[in-house]
């Protein structure tokens, strides 16, 4: 209902407001939108990405309405694009696996991952994948080279290990200089740290050894779904 209410607002402003509030106000709404996409069905994202622009072409064709009011109705489109890219990988996944619904794309894990263990972060290359459980089995998107992004499963009978490892690590300190307020810090994680402390999530099969990234919490939150799961 939200956004419904708040695509009319958007039409509503487009017509009655000068191009400045108008701007305010459509991309006020839309960051609101974007901040709570996970709430939506995907068919939603979509409508909220074309509404804008639709509404604008069809204000024009009235001949309503001026220049700025184009800039703010891109603005928006731009905004709510990006929170529609964000959510594509979640929805292509569950879509794989046969599945729908914003209930099962708010399950998606967005992850760092890579293959064996770790013993430094700073050494390794790691990719980005999305992660769900469904049934008896854990899913992660997986790019391969020159062949673009696959799906792996794997079953949950066959993970025999499904733990979070510290892994601390030494490093030079890097002391901030003047040029780094110009400059993008390469090594801002040894600012002024001796030692490293990161977190991986290891899922040890007979064959494999499949290793997360990601802040501690939700490891620790993916590690405990993955457990109940082989429970059942």
């Amino acid at each position: 209902m939200f956004a419904f209410i708040s695509l009319f607002l958007i039409a509503l402003s487009r017509i009655s407001l000068n191009p400045l509030p108008y701007f305010f106000v459509t991309e006020g709404l839309m960051i609101l939108l974007v901040i709570t996409r996970k709430r939506f069905e995907y068919w939603v994202l979509i409508l909220i990405t074309v509404f804008p622009l639709s509404f604008e072409a069809v204000a024009l064709f009235m001949n309503a309405g001026k220049l700025g009011h184009i800039f703010g109705t891109i603005t928006s489109t731009i905004t709510a694009f990006l929170g529609l890219m964000d959510e594509m990988p979640r929805e292509k996944l569950i879509r794989k696996i046969k599945l729908k619904g914003r209930k099962n794309r708010q399950k998606v894990k967005t992850l760092m991952f890579t293959y064996g263990r770790i013993a430094k972060l700073e050494k390794i290359q790691m990719s980005t994948t999305h992660a769900l459980v469904s049934g008896d089995k854990l899913y992660f998107s997986l790019r391969m080279p020159f062949e673009g992004e696959t799906l792996m499963s794997i079953p949950l009978k066959e993970l025999k290990e499904v733990a979070v490892q510290q892994v601390i690590s030494e490093v030079t300190p890097y002391l901030p200089r003047t040029r780094d307020l110009f400059i993008p810090i390469k090594n801002i994680r040894s600012i002024g740290k001796p030692k490293h402390m990161d977190y991986f999530l290891v899922l040890r099969t007979a064959d494999n050894i499949w290793t997360f990234y990601e802040e501690p919490e939700t490891l620790l939150n993916f590690q405990k779904e993955i457990e109940t799961a082989m429970e059942k």
